[in-house]
């Protein structure tokens, strides 16, 4: 009896392993067949308007984000709040910002994220969403990620400032796949102990500043907790390379070597 009990749940396992591969080959599928379709030229016309960053991006790197934002609007769900009737222009705004994360690597387009929530402009935090306030953006574990749609376009027509609400939230999402939003993402395990060493360095650099009020290049909301550091740093990573990669090279590196990507190459600033 005992031998049957145990056949038949490792039958069981089998069958769920076997569906698991086979929902895999079929999402996979799927999505290449949805990045092998035409970007329609409304939406890669809202891009170069308001995505700044396009503009800069080699050319196989601008045709994969078009790829990577079919994908997302065809899996994402966005809900206008406060309002707010949510657009095409809108959603291909803030999908091409957060794919600008995606690029030059392995993705599952943030696999816990199904909803992204758009207000008119700032709002309260965490219970009074529809009033007025000043909070940003906002991105939970297993979703959503909420965002003042004011501040995402502003985010995403400057390219130099350092600041990009998208790009924060999204990379949030990226630090929060394990379960946990502790500033360190997966990678490669090979390299946890040199990011571990670099990122504790330049986090406690950071705090020192904050609290003495110096001037840093890094926005001292980064000194407020591990993951507030990493998603600050991601923002400069992507619009501010060059002078990052002069002013904190090993912090520049170990991004460079998670995000698979040289923006200071792109010859933009």
């Amino acid at each position: 009896m005992l031998q049957k009990t145990i056949l038949l749940t490792l039958l069981i396992i089998a069958i769920f392993v076997f569906l698991y591969f086979l929902f895999r080959r079929y999402k996979h599928h799927q999505r290449n067949q949805i990045k092998n379709l035409q970007t329609p030229d409304k939406w890669v016309d809202y891009i170069k308007s308001n995505v700044a960053i396009y503009h800069f991006l080699p050319t196989h790197l601008q045709q994969e984000l078009l790829q990577h934002v079919n994908v997302f609007l065809a899996e994402k769900y966005f809900s206008g709040h406060a309002g707010l009737q949510v657009t095409d222009e809108m959603r291909v705004t803030i999908a091409a910002q957060a794919c600008l994360l995606l690029l030059n690597r392995k993705t599952n387009y943030y696999p816990h994220l199904k909803t992204i929530m758009v207000y008119p402009a700032g709002f309260k935090n965490p219970n009074h969403h529809n009033k007025p306030g000043h909070h940003l953006g906002e991105s939970w574990v297993r979703g959503p990620v909420v965002l003042s749609w004011n501040d995402s376009i502003h985010g995403g027509k400057n390219a130099k400032d350092g600041t990009n609400v998208v790009i924060h939230e999204f990379a949030h999402q990226l630090d929060q796949a394990d379960g946990a939003g502790d500033g360190r993402p997966w990678f490669d395990s090979a390299h946890i102990k040199t990011w571990g060493k670099v990122m504790s360095k330049e986090f406690k650099s950071l705090i020192v500043k904050a609290k003495l009020r110096k001037r840093s290049f890094l926005d001292h909301y980064g000194a407020t907790n591990p993951a507030e550091f990493f998603a600050v740093s991601t923002e400069h990573f992507f619009e501010q390379p060059q002078t990052f990669k002069r002013k904190h090279p090993d912090l520049y590196q170990i991004l460079v070597h998670y995000y698979r990507l040289d923006p200071a190459s792109w010859l933009h600033h």
